[in-house]
């Protein structure tokens, strides 16, 4: 019996001492039971798992690594220009307008740059002044050049630019005068000539075809809608993609319809309409074969800049929102180029660069110029960097600047 009464004496001592080290429930800070329990609730309120899964689009990407070099200078003051990557590796800067007082007087000069020296010299002129022009490298390595504004008007004719040479001659001339059109290089090697303000400040519904064999234009199919200072992007299977605009000079309206251009057919087709009617906007075509749209403007111009962005799918022919850039920009058709590495540069329209991250489909902060050049040209070289040339300020003043962006 003492042995079990003592082995009761050490539990029990064994027991008050626990207790001791532990403390006792204190009622006054448990929990209060619910006798129910509401189930929609419960369904909707998940905290760990709206934690776990509130973001639909990847994080916005670090600030990209770049470069820009010391200030060049062209040769000649110049916006609404050309600038051309030439076969071996130079860029052609044709045209273009300068500033007389409140009047853009077209120009006709032209001028090489070199990737070796980084020094702009000047080449032949062109056989009329012309800005708003266009400029498209041939498979026989000769320059196209047609339209644009001249001295008398818009203008129908046409020359090729010789790098052999340095000089320009008069092609066949086109079937109607344009300014503000597109020209693109289809996988033909023939040239698609689409849109562009007329004579009658209506934009061409006609299109035209150049074949560089023959030298000679011939018509292209007719547009659904009249547009000018729209954008038109050669997708991979060989159609090109035409988007916005406006349908008169007027600035009355801008246009949010898009369509493709049948390159076998000859034939223009709708597609889906832009979630922003945009003119003077760039579109850039990107490595999966879509095609990102971005900038550009309402029928207010200056007043109406957009930093929206979006990206036309070409499997299902629609365009979806994606995130903004940081800053407004228009007039910015010939400043956005694709690198490398699948990203996009993006400069002209605001004096800050950025660079569209594919991978997140973000916009990036980059270095920033000195000032907000329109109708300013990127042109990505050999070496994978990009030449910025000209362009002009608010106050319309044209810029010989130039820059050499560089990134990792």
């Amino acid at each position: 019996m003492k042995p079990l009464f003592y082995c009761l004496i050490a539990c029990l001592a064994l027991s008050i001492l626990l207790i001791a080290c532990t403390g006792a429930p204190n009622s006054s800070k448990m929990p209060t039971v619910t006798a129910t329990v509401n189930l929609s609730e419960r369904a909707t309120i998940e905290p760990a798992k709206q934690l776990q899964e509130p973001a639909t689009t990847l994080p916005q990407p670090a600030r990209k690594q770049s470069h820009l070099s010391p200030l060049l200078k062209m040769s000649t003051k110049r916006a609404a220009h050309t600038a051309t990557l030439l076969p071996d590796g130079s860029v052609l800067i044709a045209g273009g307008f300068r500033s007389e007082g409140t009047s853009e007087i077209p120009i006709a000069s032209a001028e090489i740059y070199d990737p070796e020296t980084k020094v702009f010299t000047p080449t032949g002129a062109m056989n009329e002044e012309r800005s708003g022009h266009t400029a498209t490298l041939l498979a026989n390595n000769l320059v196209l050049i047609t339209g644009g504004w001249g001295l008398n008007g818009r203008s129908s004719t046409a020359e090729l630019y010789d790098p052999h040479t340095g000089k320009f001659r008069y092609a066949a001339s086109m079937a109607w005068p344009r300014a503000s059109m597109t020209a693109t290089l289809l996988k033909n090697g023939r040239v698609l000539i689409a849109g562009g303000d007329s004579a009658s400040n209506k934009p061409q519904l006609v299109a035209e075809i150049y074949d560089p064999e023959t030298n000679q234009f011939s018509r292209g199919g007719t547009l659904n809608h009249g547009r000018s200072a729209h954008t038109a992007t050669l997708l991979n299977d060989g159609a090109v993609l035409l988007i916005g605009g406006r349908p008169r000079q007027d600035n009355s309206r801008v246009l949010s319809s898009a369509e493709i251009y049948d390159s076998v057919s000859g034939e223009f087709r709708l597609t889906g309409s832009t979630n922003m009617a945009r003119y003077k906007h760039a579109a850039v075509l990107l490595q999966d074969g879509n095609v990102l749209v971005l900038g550009g403007a309402d029928q207010r111009d200056w007043t109406g800049k957009y930093s929206s962005a979006e990206i036309y799918d070409v499997s299902t022919g629609k365009f979806g929102q994606i995130a903004n850039l940081h800053n407004e920009r228009f007039k910015l058709a010939d400043a956005a180029v694709l690198l490398a590495n699948g990203d996009v540069f993006v400069g002209g329209g605001n004096r800050q660069i950025e660079i569209f991250d594919a991978q997140s489909q973000h916009f990036v902060l980059a270095e920033s110029i000195d000032d907000a050049y329109y109708f300013s040209v990127a042109t990505l070289l050999q070496d994978g960097t990009v030449l910025i040339t000209g362009g002009y300020d608010a106050n319309i003043q044209p810029s010989e600047k130039a820059w050499i962006y560089s990134y990792s």
